[in-house]
């Protein structure tokens, strides 16, 4: 499999995210510090006012060091998931109008990963999707770790891969596919009935495979879209 990475634009989220952290960190540390010195009722309530947003500053910098600070990140849990397909798939980080974009013989695939816990299933009479367990309120509130409104986060994603196109002028006829592709290994997929395709890390590279079987794009109709598209830099 051939990978094309922004790798300035990682970078660039890497190092937001270790300064929000230390931020986080820093603010922790004087609110500890104030409380130890001040005593009195009204001056420790100035220590809560520094430690309840740093708190929360720490949650979000821990959503941020996932996706950004450490390694693998979720792109590459999805080049590591996707290991082992040929050189006909291309896949594409942050430079093709959305995060994850792949081209292969199954077609033209956006990735949209979720680093979420505990049992998502879909409730078809609400038409959303219910996480239970998981993290706690805090995390799922301020970390980014509840579940989203999935559907509209797949409709956002096709209209700015077809902005892209668009912009771009580019020559690409055939419509992409939307898969969410859970990456934790506490996650319980109930998701049968759901209107778009969810699927675990480890289940993404067969269900391609079993999907080529029956190539939606030819080898000239791959390099063709290919040729329009960043270089492999990795």
């Amino acid at each position: 499999m051939r990978i094309s990475n922004n790798q300035k634009f990682i970078d660039r989220n890497k190092k937001i995210s270790q300064i929000i952290l230390y931020s986080a960190l820093g603010l922790l540390v004087l609110g500890f510090v104030w409380s130890l010195k001040n005593t009195n009722v009204e001056q420790n309530l100035t220590a809560y006012y520094i430690l309840i947003p740093a708190y929360l500053l720490v949650q979000v910098a821990i959503s941020m060091a996932n996706k950004w600070g450490r390694s693998p990140r979720p792109d590459e849990i999805i080049a590591l998931s996707l290991k082992g397909l040929n050189n006909q798939y291309s896949l594409y980080n942050f430079n093709a109008g959305v995060p994850h974009l792949l081209v292969g013989p199954a077609g033209i695939w956006i990735i949209n990963p979720y680093y979420h816990s505990g049992v998502i299933s879909y409730n078809a009479d609400k038409k959303r999707y219910v996480q239970k367990g998981g993290p706690n309120f805090f995390a799922k509130t301020f970390a980014q770790e509840g579940i989203p409104s999935i559907e509209r986060e797949c409709k956002n994603l096709l209209a700015d891969y077809h902005d892209y196109v668009k912009s771009k002028k580019l020559d690409i006829a055939i419509e992409p596919q939307v898969v969410n592709f859970y990456y934790s290994e506490k996650v319980d997929l109930q998701v049968k009935d759901a209107p778009q395709l969810n699927i675990q890390a480890d289940k993404l590279k067969d269900y391609l495979r079993q999907a080529a079987k029956k190539p939606l794009l030819s080898d000239e109709e791959i390099k063709r879209i290919t040729d329009q598209l960043p270089k492999e830099t990795a």
